[in-house]
C-alpha cells in the first residue's frame, strides 16, 4: 500500500515538474523580433528588377523577393505550387494551369489568367504593339522555345498553353519565370516596372539606391505565410573583407559570397555560423567558335571553331588545383554541361590535366611556334585570346580563377590578354554579338529552371551564351531529348547528350560553385539553397 502511495505521489510531482518546464523536455520556441530589419551584405547590386531583362546569380536574390512564379521550390529544390496551385498535360501538346485564387500585386491589382497571358506575350515577344510596351534587349522565348504556339484563357483562374510538338518540360521553363502585373506595366512602361517594381511576393520595394542598397518591407497582403522580419535590406559591400567586418560589428546579419578561405576560418568561430550548398552555378571559359555570319565578326569566323582547339584548352586547365587551392574544397569539378543539382544530371568523366596532350592537339590543328617566341601561330595569325573578365561580380574565388586559367593557357602557347570589365558591359557585348573573333569571356552559367534542359539548350540557338552552335547531329539529339515524353527514355537521351557535349567541348568548364554564407548567431530559419536566390520568408532575428 505504501509503495503504491509513494509511486502516485512521485508521478504527481513529476507531472508538476514537466508542466513547469524544469526537465526541459520541450524547448521553448525562440523569441523572434517581429519588427526586426534583416540586413544582408551583398557583393553587388542588381542591374535590373524586371525579370525579362535577365536573372543571374546576384540578380535572382533581389528579383525573387518581389516577384513570384507559377512554380515555386521547396528548400530541397523540388517543385511546389506557387502562383499556380496545379499544372498538368492535357494531351501531348497542351498544358493546363490552375491559378491560385485571391492573389494581388503590391498595388492591389489582381493576379489572374489575364496576368499570365500578358506575361506570355512578353516572354514570346507577341502583341507588344497591342499593349503599347517596348521590347527588351534579351533573347525571347520565341527563339529558345519556338514550338510554343499559342496560349488561351479558359476562365479567370485557368490557362492553357499549346505547343506544336510534345514539350515535357514546359511546366519548368514557363513555370519558373517570375510574373509581373499587366495593368501596372502597361501604365508605367517597362522602365517604370524596372525602377519601381510591383510583384506578388512576400516583400514590397520601399527604396532602391543604385549600387548602394535596396530596402523592402513585409507585404501584409501576401497570400502565403508572413515573413518573420518586418524589413529587409540588401546592402552592397563589394569587398568580402568589408562584408565580414560588418557582420562582426553587428551591422549586417547575413553575408553573401563568403570567400572559401574565410569560410574555413569562420567555421571554427563559435560567434558566427556558416551555411553552404552546391548551387546551379557552373563557371566556364566561353570561346568564340561562331561562324562569321552569327556575330559582328569583321568577316572572320570565330578563332575557336575547331573542336580540337577547344579540347586542348580544356586539357590545359587544372580543375583539381582550382578547387583545392583557390576554393579550399568549396567548389567541385563538373565536366557535364548540367549542374549536379538539376533534374536529369548525368555525371561525366572529368577532363584530365594533360598539357602535353593539349599541345599535341593544337599541333594537329595546325598551330605551331614557328618563330620561337613561345606563342603558337598558323597562317600568320597568333593563337591569341582576348579574354573579357567581369571582376567583382561573382566573388573572390572567381576573380582569382580567371588569371590562374590565363597562366595555364599561356603555358601551352596561347597568348592571353585579360580585359577586366563590369558585368553590365559584358552583358552588352555578348547580347549585341560584338565579342572579337578571337575573343572569349569567363562567366558563370546559372539557371532559374529545375530541369537539365535549361543547360543543354545553350547551343541550340544563337543567344548571348551560345558561341559554339550545335553541329547537326547534336542538334537532332537535343531535339529528341526535348520531345521525349517517357521519363526513363528521356533521362537516357539526356545522359547521352551530356556525354557528347562533354566530348565536343563548346566551353571550358572551370568549376561548379558551392555557395557560402556567414550568419549572425541571432539569425534563425536560414537555409542555403541549391537555387540561385536566398529565401528570406522563414528567416528571423532573435530578440
Amino acid at each position: 500500500m505504501t509503495r503504491r502511495i509513494v509511486s502516485a505521489t512521485t508521478l504527481a510531482l513529476l507531472g508538476c515538474l514537466l508542466a513547469a518546464g524544469f526537465l526541459g523536455a520541450q524547448p521553448r520556441p525562440e523569441a523572434i523580433d517581429p519588427e526586426a530589419e534583416l540586413v544582408v551584405a551583398m557583393p553587388d547590386d542588381t542591374q535590373n528588377m524586371d525579370p525579362r531583362l535577365g536573372m543571374g546569380s546576384v540578380r535572382s536574390t533581389y528579383i525573387r523577393q518581389v516577384f513570384e512564379s507559377l512554380v515555386d521550390t521547396d528548400p530541397q529544390g523540388r517543385p511546389v505550387p506557387g502562383l499556380a496551385v496545379s499544372w498538368k498535360p492535357v494531351g501531348d501538346t497542351t498544358w493546363e494551369w490552375a491559378l491560385r485564387p485571391g492573389v494581388r500585386f503590391h498595388n492591389g491589382e489582381a493576379f489572374n489568367a489575364d496576368t499570365v497571358l500578358f506575361n506570355l506575350d512578353r516572354m514570346f515577344k507577341k502583341n507588344l504593339d497591342k499593349w503599347n510596351i517596348k521590347d527588351v534587349p534579351t533573347a525571347g522565348f520565341d527563339k529558345t522555345y519556338p514550338f510554343v504556339s499559342r496560349w488561351e484563357k479558359v476562365n479567370d483562374l485557368t490557362v492553357r498553353i499549346h505547343t506544336t510538338e510534345p514539350a515535357p518540360t514546359l511546366w519548368d521553363f514557363i513555370g519558373r519565370e517570375p510574373l509581373v502585373p499587366k495593368d501596372y506595366t502597361i501604365k508605367n512602361g517597362i522602365d517604370g516596372l524596372n525602377e519601381r517594381p510591383v510583384g506578388t511576393g512576400p516583400w514590397r520595394l520601399v527604396e532602391w539606391k543604385r549600387k548602394d542598397s535596396m530596402r523592402l518591407e513585409r507585404w501584409d497582403g501576401y497570400w502565403g505565410a508572413k515573413t518573420q522580419a518586418r524589413r529587409l535590406r540588401f546592402q552592397v559591400i563589394p569587398e568580402a573583407a568589408a562584408r565580414l567586418a560588418a557582420l562582426r560589428a553587428g551591422q549586417v546579419a547575413v553575408v553573401d559570397s563568403v570567400p572559401p578561405l574565410d569560410a574555413s576560418v569562420l567555421a571554427r568561430d563559435g560567434a558566427i555560423k556558416v551555411a553552404s550548398s552546391p548551387q546551379k552555378l557552373i563557371c566556364r571559359l566561353y570561346l568564340n567558335g561562331r561562324p562569321k555570319e552569327a556575330f559582328d565578326s569583321g568577316g572572320k569566323d570565330g578563332l575557336f571553331a575547331d573542336v580540337r582547339v577547344r579540347q586542348a584548352l580544356a586539357l590545359a586547365v587544372n580543375q583539381d588545383a582550382i578547387v583545392k587551392k583557390l576554393f579550399h574544397g568549396y567548389a567541385q569539378p563538373n565536366a557535364s554541361p548540367v549542374s549536379t543539382v538539376s533534374i536529369g544530371y548525368a555525371a561525366q568523366e572529368a577532363y584530365p590535366y594533360d598539357p602535353k596532350r593539349a599541345q599535341a592537339l593544337l599541333a594537329e590543328a595546325g598551330w605551331k611556334d614557328t618563330n620561337g617566341d613561345g606563342i603558337l601561330d598558323k597562317g600568320g595569325e597568333m593563337l591569341a585570346l582576348q579574354l573579357l573578365f567581369p571582376a567583382k561580380h561573382y566573388g573572390q574565388g572567381f576573380d582569382e580563377t580567371t588569371p590562374a586559367v590565363a597562366e595555364m593557357l599561356k603555358a601551352i602557347g596561347v597568348k592571353v590578354d585579360i580585359k577586366p570589365v563590369d558585368f553590365a558591359t559584358l552583358l552588352q557585348t555578348v547580347t549585341k554579338g560584338t565579342l572579337p573573333w578571337n575573343g572569349g569571356f569567363t562567366a558563370c552559367r546559372t539557371s532559374n529552371n529545375l530541369d537539365a534542359d535549361d543547360y543543354v539548350r545553350d547551343w541550340a540557338s544563337v543567344t548571348l551564351i551560345n558561341w559554339a552552335p550545335f553541329p547537326p547531329e547534336l542538334a537532332e539529339l537535343y531535339k529528341a531529348t526535348r520531345r521525349e515524353l517517357d521519363p526513363k527514355k528521356r533521362l537516357a537521351l539526356l545522359a547521352d547528350l551530356q556525354k557528347k557535349v562533354r566530348d565536343w567541348a563548346p566551353v571550358i568548364p572551370l568549376y561548379q560553385e558551392i555557395k557560402i554564407y556567414a550568419l549572425s548567431p541571432r539569425v534563425v530559419g536560414f537555409q542555403a539553397l541549391s537555387e540561385l536566390h536566398m529565401d528570406f520568408r522563414p528567416v528571423g532575428l532573435r530578440k
